[in-house]
């Protein structure tokens, strides 16, 4: 927490504007607030393992239910809910409020109460279930859940059966493998569904107070895109609603605007637009400029001669011409068309390598025969695992959400299967440095962002610096999200992204080494 400032302010010469104890405190709340977290989790299962799985289950997604992908404002009713339940989501608030806005203490009340709240309901519910388990019969920890006796045998079709028993046998691994996917699929594409943000609240400084201002305002209002909901009769008072976050945009109407229009001179009308959200300022900017374009041919049109000469010279000057904009391949234009097809792709990738990697450490000790045939069997039962996660993913999911469907699912099947015996190999491997089943987790939640910055979502690939961005080559993901999107979404065919399923195929043999 202390390195956050010391990177922001000396290397992103971001100065902090804020109440320095406010965030100190704020911080240590989140801290302490997500250890009782933590700990809850693990003392509600009892299994590390498991208890792992849930706070994979809070963390992973919190990045977009926290508001940091993507605005709270355009979230549902499950979003909003499960949002306000992650101290991030608070502490996110009173940082922007504080670090980069520095907002009186009294506008980040709110969020630091919340924090405090959870913080202490958190750790209150530990403390009971901690106190629970203490005055129980148990009075020792439950014994490790025991791996499964298999008579492995020296061929593929043995190291296949063997994992399937150790997938149903062990609890941990049948939920990572075969719960999760499901789980996942309907959780985390929650905040980013209601796809395209609007009536986003704006505020209005109208200082001309004509009938061509009270136009504007009520065009404005009228608009899909943003609504008003402040009438401020100064920019200082409307730039206090901006900053503590009541509104998105400000416009300023001038005064004698309507004069200087009559006149033939052009109005400039100011937008001041909060530029968090890349996202929410596009919709922002094209709403209020569309709303006012609208308006403009009304006022054209209103002395317009009968056969409409005057407005087709004057809509002919401003565009000489008839520009028809069709999007393809996301027809809706929605933040969830764009990022979550992707992060499907990432979201079974984690769950793999983590569950391959922690059945690697209990199989090691029973496997016989060569590394080849026992590495080879246990991915193809990985495959045959994962047949129903990527049917769903890839198949059922994309049309239940209304993306774009475009692929052949035969030609999907094919890439995936590819990408999944890479993930697998790649997570067998890297178990057969583990001792500890639950370790796998720890190493790959931690690379699950990183990973998500990586594949271009947030960030085009081509400014990511090229030694950092070959670092994700070592992941399958990275080659499997472009392969996957393009063939599901934009309807390529598997001779089309050759290079992608290539390069799964060539990943290093050594991969699949067993210690």
């Amino acid at each position: 927490m202390l390195s956050m400032p010391l990177l922001l302010e000396g290397m992103l010469g971001i100065s902090f504007k804020g109440d320095v104890p406010m965030m100190i405190v704020a911080a240590s709340l989140l801290i302490v607030g997500y250890l009782a977290l933590g700990a809850l989790l693990q003392l509600l299962v009892r299994d590390l393992a498991t208890g792992l799985g849930l706070t994979g289950l809070v963390v992973s997604p919190a990045f977009g239910y926290a508001g940091v992908g993507f605005p709270i404002l355009g979230m549902n009713a499950f979003a909003l809910f499960w949002s306000a339940l992650l101290p991030l989501r608070w502490y996110m608030a009173v940082l922007m409020g504080q670090a980069a806005r520095g907002l009186p203490l009294a506008d980040s009340a709110r969020p630091f109460a919340a924090l405090a709240a959870l913080t202490t309901l958190y750790t209150l519910l530990t403390f009971l279930r901690l106190r629970a388990i203490a005055r129980s019969t148990l009075r020792t920890a439950p014994a490790p859940e025991p791996a499964p006796s298999v008579a492995a045998l020296p061929s593929v079709a043995g190291a296949f059966a063997d994992e399937w028993r150790r997938v149903l046998a062990i609890r941990g691994a049948f939920i990572l493998l075969v719960l999760a996917p499901f789980v996942y699929g309907f959780y985390y594409p929650q905040p980013y569904l209601n796809q395209i943000l609007r009536k986003i609240p704006i505020a209005v400084v109208d200082n001309d107070l004509s009938e061509l201002s009270r136009g504007i305002v009520q065009t404005l209002d009228a608009s899909d895109a943003v609504k008003v909901v402040v009438r401020a009769d100064t920019l200082a008072e409307a730039r206090a609603a901006l900053e503590r976050g009541e509104v998105f945009a400000v416009v300023g109407i001038p005064p004698e605007a309507e004069r200087d229009l009559l006149k033939g001179t052009t109005v400039p009308l100011p937008i001041y637009a909060d530029a968090t959200y890349f996202f929410l300022f596009r919709t922002m900017g094209t709403g209020i400029a569309l709303a006012i374009n609208t308006l403009s041919f009304e006022l054209a049109a209103g002395g317009a001669r009968p056969d409409g000469s005057l407005v087709k010279a004057a809509l002919a000057n401003l565009s000489p011409a008839d520009v028809l904009l069709q999007p393809i391949f996301n027809p809706v234009g929605g933040y969830a068309s764009y990022v979550v097809p992707g992060a499907f792709v990432l979201i079974l990738q984690q769950m793999l390598l983590i569950g391959s990697a922690m059945l690697t450490v209990v199989a090691l000790p029973q496997i016989a025969g060569g590394a080849f045939t026992s590495v080879l069997g246990r991915g193809i039962a990985h495959l045959t695992i994962y047949l129903p996660a990527l049917a769903l993913y890839f198949v059922v999911l994309p049309r239940f959400y209304g993306f774009s469907t475009l692929g052949q699912p035969l030609q999907l099947l094919a890439m995936a299967s590819v990408f999944v015996l890479a993930t697998s190999f790649l997570g067998q491997a890297v178990g057969a440095w583990f001792k500890r089943p639950e370790t796998p987790t720890l190493i790959f939640l931690g690379t699950s962002l990183p990973q998500f910055f990586l594949a271009g979502f947030s960030w085009p690939r081509e400014a990511i610096p090229k030694p950092i961005l070959a670092a994700s080559y070592i992941f399958p993901s990275d080659l499997a999200i472009d392969g996957m999107v393009r063939i599901d979404q934009l309807g390529a065919s598997l001779w089309e992204v050759a290079r992608d399923w290539r390069g799964l195929g060539s990943l290093p043999s050594s991969t699949s080494r067993l210690r």
